[in-house]
């Protein structure tokens, strides 16, 4: 059930994108409030898309699943139009909720998979009838069979039934009439637990799709961004820094190793500069207390090892990506200290922010190793904008 509840919660963050609320841009001292038409449609779609691809085996221990796998989905999709301020800034996403279908290999171990993302498509190239765009969809998948002991021993890859599920996708969308479209697209599907239960190699899928998409109403008509009325001199955009601080929890299985769970302790500093209202790059400042890697090194005869040998502390350069209140933060870095280094000395991460009252924020981060997940961790954090251009 602690899979299931963390999961949850996860989710119900991703719930953001669907359901914006109040607008804001990165410059929060001018502050432009969301506001409403008078009249306007859903600006729904529903969209069935086949997929076709093959299960990646991306650890040479996955190599028996390896095999060319169909996939099915429908999505409600719904196209911005300017009703909030972030919709003009990001040039009108579209952005929808999708149930995706695999058997996900031949092999009688894996099984299938249901999952249920959340997305949001950021056009890359847009003209009349031409759309060119990344998509992002994370949400939840189950997987019908994951690993047993004593009667699924041959799955190595998954040990949970309830799994992460994360689709990366660039996607073209042809408009044939004013209610049709033709869609197509590449996928890397990827299907993870964050170590809450083991084994935890992950599921990759590269895959391509296709699909047609049928309005259910008439399309809004574009609004035109509101812009705040700013003093002269008051800030320039290009010295606009933001500092996070923030300490999160993860709980990590190793029972088919050490038959028991650790607890992971995180924390992370970071500086980034705006480059424009939605974007930044930095450096972030992370550091982890691992306590499997207390038992690691007691099994290879280093008793009682010290907190420095156990923590690892590490530095990545980061993007940070802002919609409204939802903030997406990627970077690979690399660790300059601790003694256990089984994983090797290069991390990923992928933090997740929601702003929950002015600059305090909640957040899931997860940390990977090769794109094998090593925890999820949850936590809360703080912000500080500084513009220095300001007067």
């Amino acid at each position: 059930m602690g899979i299931l509840k963390n999961s949850w919660i996860l989710f119900i963050l991703l719930l953001v994108v669907i359901v914006p609320v109040r607008s804001q841009s990165a410059y929060s001292k001018f502050k432009v409030k969301s506001f409403k038409h008078k009249k306007y449609n859903s600006n729904l779609q529903i969209e069935p898309r086949i997929y076709y691809g093959f299960l990646i085996n991306h650890h040479t221990e996955l190599e028996p699943f390896n095999s060319h796998i169909p996939g099915f989905e429908i999505s409600l999709v719904k196209d911005t139009y300017g009703k909030k301020e972030w919709e003009k800034i990001h040039n009108y996403p579209i952005i929808g909720v999708s149930l995706f279908y695999s058997t996900l290999s031949d092999h009688p171990a894996v099984g299938q998979v249901v999952a249920v993302c959340p997305f949001v498509s950021f056009p890359i190239i847009r003209h009349k009838n031409d759309y060119f765009g990344f998509r992002l969809g994370v949400g939840l998948g189950y997987l019908t069979k994951k690993f047993d002991p004593l009667t699924n021993y041959k799955n190595i890859a998954i040990g949970s039934h309830v799994n992460v599920a994360i689709n990366l996708m660039l996607e073209y969308r042809k408009q044939l009439s004013k209610s049709t479209a033709l869609t197509a697209g590449f996928s890397l599907i990827h299907f993870s637990n964050g170590s809450t239960a083991t084994p935890n190699y992950g599921l990759n899928l590269p895959m391509l799709s296709a699909g047609v998409s049928q309005r259910l109403s008439e399309p809004n008509s574009k609004i035109a961004q509101r812009k705040p009325s700013i003093p002269p001199w008051s800030y320039k955009p290009n010295k606009i820094f933001i500092f996070n601080v923030l300490a999160g929890y993860a709980t990590k299985n190793m029972g088919d190793v050490f038959g028991e769970r650790f607890d992971v302790y995180m924390a992370s500093v970071s500086t980034l500069k705006y480059f424009n209202e939605i974007s930044a790059l930095g450096f972030s400042f992370d550091f982890s207390y691992d306590g499997s890697h207390e038992a690691k090194q007691e099994q290879v005869g280093i008793i009682n090892p010290s907190f420095i040998t156990i923590m690892r502390p590490g530095i990545a350069p980061t993007y940070e990506f802002r919609m409204s209140r939802l903030i997406i933060g990627v970077g690979v870095g690399f660790y300059w200290g601790g003694r256990e280094k089984s994983e090797g000395d290069i991390y990923e991460s992928m933090t997740l922010k929601v702003l929950a009252y002015k600059n305090t924020f909640v957040t899931v981060n997860l940390r990977a190793h090769g794109a094998r997940a090593a925890f999820v961790s949850y936590g809360l954090g703080y912000r500080l904008q500084y513009d220095w251009g300001k007067r």
